[in-house]
């Protein structure tokens, strides 16, 4: 019976293996089915780039001319904004806000060798800034200035304290300069594109003079060669106005840039380092805004796999930042939930000096961050099992990563033969372990007729059952624990595989082969009308399927006991459907891992040349484990006491005292 089933999992894994690869050879992918906010992302980005084509052309001597802001914002079109003309900052800068509202939104894109951002009047902010190397999951480029913000990214707000009417707390005191139109150059030429590349830099100055005479002055500078932009910001004039401070910041999180935004949001966070010690909020929880006060080291937030970090320069290690992260979540679509997060960091204002900040935004890359300080946003580690990111994190950031980008950078170019590569070095790492889990279990084979034979013949009485199971077990030498413990310590090891081939953006939309378009996602095969009870899942993974058979066919050559036979044919189905949610990259690692478990389960069964047997195994020195002396202690004490140990039926004893008297 058992050979025909096994006949049965063998043919419904050519059956599979064979329809996996006629589909991705006979048919192309199917066209994702979008989501109406993936959809509304996706038409909000081809206008968003529509608009920045046409102030991306190479100006010659004259000025483009922009589009004016008549031609509005659709942004703030769909979101129903107020009038400007209805907003207080009208009757508090007259005639000079009136210019501001109806001159021209000007806006002025900077080209480098990795981004393309685009810098516009309308509040000297930052509207969008595209990472030209990465793309977004329905193939336009990376933009992560969230779509659906009223206005661009890094703007100033300040309260205004000279209305002549006091009470400088009020809603209506808060100037947002982002309702307000700045002046943006290039101090150096004219024109609204600029390429830059390599060790060249240039520099964007957006200037907004106030009616009063203040001035606020932001100038960004891009490298050739880097994610990051150096903004630089200048007040003066405003003594009299501004009220002690005024707060840089960044709304509404990174734009989403994955099929399922709920799984890239479920990674997002926001976090700071300020006085040496990290303060983190994640919307997920129960989300309270971090407020602190001190020395900022940095503030950012991130999704899955990009991050925008704002770094005050060494010249305000001096002042005491005020900064606030918050979270927000809201519902998704099948019970999903969207993540996200603003930042705001209050400066206090001095007259006329430069306040510098490193502005981070770009992919969370281990090597790329590390530079900058910010390599804790790469997730090396879950933060909620058991306490093992302590563990796993080091393994990830100092084993894993550096491993696996080894064996890809110097033994071959291929992410997906990598993974392969790296899973036969990682057994062979880890063979000390897993021989201990092999040898016990052919020990345990070697005495399945002994331990049948306890069975049968104390099948009444279940404590005598145990004592004499535990004498056999002090007689071959044998820790009943011993396949146990091999596994509980690579729980870390799998904890930080699991984290950085889920992190890693390396893998992020890397092809294999066949039905392996993607090897940071699941490769999905089939997609169920209903999600799993317990599991959560509605898809049906083929790697792991794969690795599922490859799991019945070692635990079929290894598990004799007739108790835990059932297990041979419930873990590989509870394995299979477990792993079909994760990224296929970690399912071709676990594959390969379980392929080569099962080789090296067949050469110790057929080709060894000393093989075991109940002779040998009784002659050989005995060592009593830990375990196994702690249980065979709680045994006697039991048994002298009259009783039971949990799990163990009373009736047995109390059978054998009757039988005493």
């Amino acid at each position: 019976m058992e050979r025909k089933q096994f006949i049965g999992f063998l043919l419904i894994a050519i059956i599979v293996a064979g329809y996996m690869t006629w589909t991705s050879i006979q048919a192309p992918p199917p066209k994702p089915k979008q989501s109406e906010q993936q959809s509304a992302q996706e038409q909000n980005a081809q206008e968003q780039n529509a608009k920045e084509l046409s102030a991306q052309q190479p100006a010659s001597s004259e000025t483009a001319k922009s589009p004016t802001s008549s031609q509005g914002n659709p942004q703030q079109a769909a979101t129903g904004a107020p009038s400007k003309t209805n907003n207080p900052l009208h009757s508090k800068f007259g005639a000079l806000y009136d210019k501001h509202l109806s001159g021209a939104n000007e806006s002025i894109v900077v080209e480098n060798d990795h981004i393309k951002v685009r810098v516009i009047a309308e509040g000297g902010t930052v509207r969008s800034w595209r990472l030209k190397e990465f793309k977004s999951w329905y193939g336009d480029t990376v933009q992560l200035v969230p779509f659906k913000n009223q206005f661009g990214a890094l703007g100033i707000k300040f309260i205004d304290r000279n209305d002549g009417q006091g009470a400088a707390t009020r809603e209506s005191n808060v100037v947002d300069t982002r309702e307000l139109y700045f002046a943006v150059k290039n101090p150096r030429a004219q024109g609204n594109y600029f390429r830059v590349s390599g060790n060249d830099s240039v520099s964007i100055v957006a200037t907004l003079a106030l009616a009063n005479g203040g001035v606020i002055e932001k100038t960004y500078t891009f490298y050739g060669n880097s994610y990051h932009t150096n903004l630089a910001v200048r007040i003066s004039g405003m003594d009299g106005v501004m009220d002690k401070k005024y707060t840089l910041l960044w709304q509404n999180g990174l734009q989403f840039q994955e099929k399922n935004s709920v799984d890239e949001s479920s990674q997002a966070k926001a976090w700071l380092a300020q006085n040496g010690t990290a303060s983190e909020i994640d919307a997920g929880g129960d989300a309270k805004p971090v407020e602190t006060n001190g020395v900022l080291d940095f503030a950012a937030i991130k999704s899955k796999y990009f991050v925008a970090a704002i770094k005050p320069s060494a010249a305000l290690s001096n002042e005491t930042l005020q900064t606030t992260l918050t979270g927000y979540k809201m519902d998704a679509p099948q019970e999903g939930v969207l993540e996200y997060y603003d930042m705001k960091i209050d400066v206090p204002y001095r007259n006329n000096r430069v306040d510098n900040f490193t502005v981070y935004i770009g992919p969370v890359d281990y090597e790329v961050l590390k530079p900058y300080g910010l390599e804790s946003a790469f997730n090396f580690a879950s933060q909620s099992f058991l306490g093992l990111q302590y563990i796993a994190h080091p393994v990830g950031e100092y084993f894993i990563l550096p491993l696996l980008r080894f064996v890809y950078k110097f033994i071959v170019s291929n992410y997906g033969l990598a993974i392969i590569i790296f899973s036969l070095v990682m057994k062979l790492l880890l063979h000390p372990l897993t021989v201990g889990q092999t040898r016990t279990a052919q020990k345990m084979q070697l005495l399945a007729p002994e331990m049948e034979k306890i069975k049968t013949k104390y099948k009444d009485d279940m404590q005598k059952q145990q004592q004499e199971t535990m004498a056999l077990y002090s007689q071959y030498g044998i820790n009943p624990a011993g396949g146990c413990l091999p596994l509980v310590l690579q729980i870390p090891i799998f904890t930080a595989l699991y984290s950085v081939f889920s992190s890693d953006i390396s893998l992020r939309q890397t092809p294999f082969f066949g039905w392996i378009h993607d090897l940071s996602i699941a490769d999905e095969i089939i997609r169920l009308p209903f999600k799993l009870p317990l599991l959560n899942v509605d898809i049906v993974s083929g790697l792991a399927i794969a690795s599922g058979l490859a799991m019945f066919a070692q635990q079929y050559a290894t598990v004799k006991d007739p108790q835990q036979r059932a297990m041979v044919y419930l873990m590989p189905v509870m394995m299979t459907f477990g792993f079909s949610a994760l990224p296929s990259g970690l399912s071709l690692y676990y594959f390969m891992f379980n392929i080569l478990s099962v080789a090296q389960q067949y050469y110790t069964t057929h080709f060894a040349k000393n093989k075991m047997t109940l002779a040998d195994l009784k002659k050989a020195p005995k060592k009593e484990g830990w375990l196994q002396k702690r249980l065979r202690e709680a045994q006697e004490a039991a048994g002298a006491q009259g009783r039971s140990l949990p799990g163990q039926s009373n009736g047995g004893a109390g059978n054998t005292k009757d039988k005493k008297r």
